[in-house]
């Protein structure tokens, strides 16, 4: 006998398996969602505009005046007169002169001088080359309104290379961009007119020159290749250059000392010095056992035997010593004692040098003031006397850059330099 069916049980599993949903509850659902998402991507925005816009409206009605800048030279912008600096500056406001580069021969030096007019906010300069100590008196500059695009630039790292008895070369970085460097005569008279270019710019060479003994060494950018350049005409020549890291010639050695390129090993970033005796057709290149420094290590020597080479840290200095041309370096353990104004070495120029009585000295600028440490014996420093301002060699004697500039000879006894006639800036 068959079992009887359940009638209720199959008809639910019939509706079960056929449900079809109830479409009109699901879109309701749906549009409450949406609705739900809007409110809170609005939300959002009414909380942002709530913040941005007092700084907007302070934006609008609470800037500054604009501020007088320089040209952008990437895009080829022609630097014009401000509009917010009075073109009778030069006759309301107070000059200053500054050497900042000399090279030469005592006591006929040329220099490199900032002529700028203080205008508050919009300070006026023009970059000139012209001369100092000696037979000064001249009428106008060898070189007007050098490297810069605009008055209102700032020129930094300026240098002075004499490449041959009547050839030099000005270089400098131009409101921090790269280095750009100019060469003139000075048997030419430089042409005031700014609108015209003073001195040739100066291209990198294509061909290897003969070098002799008394030739020179220069980089035309910043850690960039090495040149050499003939003191006869002042050509420039392809040489040979020192495996090392951040190149940068070490400027002011006599020429029998040998071309010296401070660096760092290409490896370990350690500091490092290299040396040739042949201009650059080889190098000898030696690491130095200390960490990486703030900066290169500063070299100095008189006879390129005898050499130190100092690396700077925040709050110390190492330093090291060769008696065998740069082959073998021995580090000095005696500290050098820095004065209380030296809270830190971070961001301060700093040069050293080495009289012709063999004795040393450095020299560190603290604000306005500049710190000088002296060395008899090349190894114990003590705190000395100084002309008040940066130290730079020429070819028989010494310069203290500035706004008061003093010749010496021995750097030990200075007197206070006349500066040929300036042009203010337009």
């Amino acid at each position: 006998m068959r079992p009887e069916l359940d009638f209720r049980t199959l008809r639910a599993q019939v509706e079960a398996a056929t449900w079809v949903p109830d479409f009109s509850t699901l879109y309701r659902r749906a549009g409450r969602v949406r609705l739900r998402d809007r409110m809170t991507v609005l939300g959002a925005l009414v909380g942002t505009l709530g913040v941005l816009a007092p700084v907007a409206l302070a934006g609008v009605f609470g800037r500054p005046a604009p501020v007088a800048l320089g040209p952008n030279p990437d895009i080829g912008e022609v630097w014009s007169v401000s509009p917010s600096v009075d073109p009778s500056a030069t006759g309301r406001y107070p000059s200053t002169v500054t050497v900042l580069a000399t090279a030469g021969d005592l006591p006929d030096l040329v220099a490199a001088v900032d002529v700028c007019v203080e205008v508050p906010q919009a300070r006026r300069c023009s970059l000139q080359v012209t001369t100092l100590g000696g037979q000064t008196g001249r009428r106008m500059s060898f070189v007007l309104d050098a490297l810069r695009n605009s008055p209102l630039d700032k020129v930094a790292n300026v240098q002075l290379t004499r490449l041959s008895p009547d050839t030099y070369m000005l270089s400098g970085e131009v409101s921090g961009a790269s280095r750009s460097s100019v060469r003139f005569r000075t048997t030419e008279e430089a042409r005031p007119q700014p609108s015209e270019p003073a001195g040739t710019p100066v291209i990198g060479p294509g061909e290897h020159l003969p070098l002799g003994a008394g030739d020179g060494v220069l980089q035309l950018v910043q850690y960039g290749d090495l040149f050499g350049f003939r003191h006869s005409d002042g050509a420039l020549s392809l040489v040979g250059q020192p495996a090392m890291a951040r190149r940068t010639v070490v400027a002011g050695l006599p020429a029998a000392a040998g071309w010296w390129v401070a660096g760092a090993d290409l490896h370990t970033g350690a500091p490092a010095v290299a040396v040739s005796v042949n201009q650059g057709t080889s190098w000898t290149a030696r690491t130095l056992d200390a960490p990486p420094g703030l900066d290169v290590p500063t070299v100095v020597t008189v006879d390129g035997r005898n050499a130190w080479a100092f690396v700077r840290y925040t709050h110390s200095i190492k330093f090291f010593r060769t008696s065998d041309a740069g082959v073998n370096w021995r580090e000095v353990h005696t500290p050098i004692e820095l004065p209380a104004s030296l809270k830190t070495l971070d961001n301060r120029p700093f040069g050293a040098l080495q009289r012709p009585d063999r004795s040393l000295l450095l020299w560190f600028q603290a604000g306005a003031d500049t710190v000088y440490l002296a060395s008899n014996d090349g190894e114990h420093f003590v705190v000395a006397a100084g002309p008040g301002g940066a130290i730079a060699p020429v070819d028989n004697g010494f310069v203290a850059l500035g706004d008061r500039a003093q010749i010496s000879q021995d750097a030990h006894a200075w007197q206070e330099a006349d500066l040929s006639a300036t042009v203010l800036p337009n």
